[in-house]
C-alpha cells in the first residue's frame, strides 16, 4: 500500500516525511494558474523536479491548476482561458514524466446551477482528453459540492475510463448537507473513486488539518476506503502538516521500511 500514497508538496516537510516513510509525492507548485506563464514555466518546472529528486521516489501525481477553471463560465473566454490553462499544466505534466493529472471540479454554487454546470462539464472534460494519450488519467476533485450524486452523473456522462473522482474528504466533510456524511459519500462513489485528498476539520471551512485533529473517524474512512474502492486506489494527504497524517497512516498499514 505505500506506493499508494502520497503528501501535497504544499504541506510542511513534505518532501523530507515523504523520504522518511517510502511515500510519493503530489505536486503542487502548478496549482496557481500563474505559474503556467512563459516567464515563470521554467522555474517552477526546476523546482518540481527537486522535489522529486529529493523524495527519490518513482511515483508521483501532478495537481493541475484551479484558478478561474469554471467550465461553467457563461463567457466563452473564460472557458477558453481555463482550458488553455489546463493544456498548459498537461504539457508541463508530460515534462515531469507524469501521466496522473488531478484537476478541481470548477462547480460554483450560487452562480451556477446544477444542471448547467453539469451540461457544460461533460462537454468541456470529453474536449480536453480529445487528444490526450490513453496512459493519461484524470481525476476531478469536488470542491463545493454538498452531495455526491452530481460527481457520480458526471463521471458516468463524460464515459471515459481515463477518468475517474479524487474525493476530497475535507471538502465533502466541510460543504456537505445533512443529508450525507464522509461515510455515504465514500459508499455512494466508492466504484468511480480513483484517488483520495486526505485531510480533517470540524466540518464548518475547509482546514486541512492532520487526520487525528477534527470531527472526521479517519479509521471509519479507511475502512470504507477498503470495502467500497477499487485495490488500486491511491491517496494524497492534503494536511498543512504532513509530519503527524504520514505517522497515522503508517502505522495503520506496518512499521517504516529501513
Amino acid at each position: 500500500m505505500r506506493n499508494r500514497i502520497y503528501i501535497a508538496t504544499f504541506s510542511e516537510l513534505a518532501t523530507e516525511t515523504a523520504r522518511r516513510y517510502g511515500f510519493g509525492i503530489e505536486v503542487n507548485d502548478f496549482c496557481i494558474s500563474e505559474n503556467l506563464d512563459p516567464d515563470k514555466i521554467e522555474i517552477t518546472l526546476e523546482a518540481a523536479r527537486a522535489e522529486l529528486e529529493e523524495t527519490s521516489s518513482a511515483h508521483a501525481i501532478f495537481h493541475g491548476p484551479f484558478t478561474e477553471i469554471i467550465p461553467a463560465s457563461i463567457d466563452h473566454r473564460a472557458v477558453e482561458l481555463g482550458m488553455e490553462r489546463l493544456q498548459q499544466a498537461y504539457q508541463a505534466a508530460f515534462a515531469l514524466g507524469l501521466n496522473r493529472m488531478v484537476v478541481h471540479s470548477g462547480y460554483m454554487p450560487l452562480l451556477y446551477f446544477k444542471e448547467w454546470h453539469h451540461e457544460k462539464s461533460v462537454f468541456f472534460w470529453n474536449q480536453y482528453l480529445s487528444d490526450k494519450p490513453d496512459s493519461f488519467h484524470l481525476y476531478i476533485e469536488n470542491v463545493f459540492e454538498d452531495e455526491p450524486l452530481m460527481m457520480k452523473r458526471l463521471i458516468e456522462e463524460i464515459g471515459d475510463d481515463r477518468v475517474q473522482i479524487c474525493l476530497d474528504i475535507g471538502h465533502a466533510n466541510a460543504m456537505t448537507s445533512a443529508d450525507y456524511n464522509i461515510l455515504d459519500w465514500i459508499r455512494i462513489l466508492g466504484p468511480y473513486i480513483g484517488h483520495f485528498h486526505l485531510h480533517n476539520n470540524d466540518g464548518t471551512s475547509d482546514q486541512h488539518g492532520s487526520l487525528t485533529e477534527g470531527i472526521m473517524d479517519m479509521e471509519a474512512v479507511f475502512d470504507a476506503m477498503d470495502m467500497y474502492c477499487g485495490k488500486a486506489v491511491t491517496m494524497t494527504i492534503e494536511s498543512r502538516r504532513s509530519e503527524d497524517s504520514a505517522r497515522w497512516i503508517n502505522d495503520r498499514i506496518g512499521s517504516v521500511s529501513e
